[in-house]
């Protein structure tokens, strides 16, 4: 449902991770010395990746299926980005579009946890703007009266 809780949630979700990972390849990281075109349009199109990200992460967060484990909103974020972190892991890992120039175990595993860390961070921003902004659910009207 597109509501005030939607778009805060994703916005500031998609910003959070964003920043967590210029942070990580831009700053604490040489990776973004390996990019062969122009830098701004890498993190336009980063850009672009995180709104989808976010986007995804957000209706994988609205699943019934956790209310099957936990009613726990933090829960259910960490458990959303962690699932939703080690997906984007495996396709980006197939795809061979990640920084990682070898492929050692340890390399790999080191990636996977960040990624996984990274979406984890965006499930608990979605699970603060459930927590913080309230959305009134309208009755529904009794049919049988008419």
């Amino acid at each position: 449902m597109l509501n005030l809780r939607f778009f805060v949630g994703w916005i500031i979700c998609a910003i959070t991770m964003y920043a967590a990972f210029y942070m990580w390849h831009g700053v604490l990281s040489t990776d973004f010395y390996r990019i062969q075109y122009p830098k701004s349009i890498f993190l336009v199109l980063a850009g672009i990746v995180y709104l989808a990200v976010s986007f995804i992460l957000y209706k994988i967060y609205e699943f019934k299926f956790w209310n099957k484990f936990t009613h726990n909103l933090f829960l259910k974020g960490l458990l959303s980005g962690t699932f939703l972190g080690f997906i984007l892991f495996a396709i980006t890992t197939v795809l061979g579009v990640g920084f990682s120039s070898g492929l050692s175990t340890k390399i790999l595993l080191f990636d996977m946890v960040w990624q996984m860390l990274e979406q984890s961070i965006g499930g608990i921003i979605i699970a603060l703007a459930h927590l913080f902004i309230f959305v009134p659910v309208p009755e529904e009207e009794d049919v049988r009266n008419f």
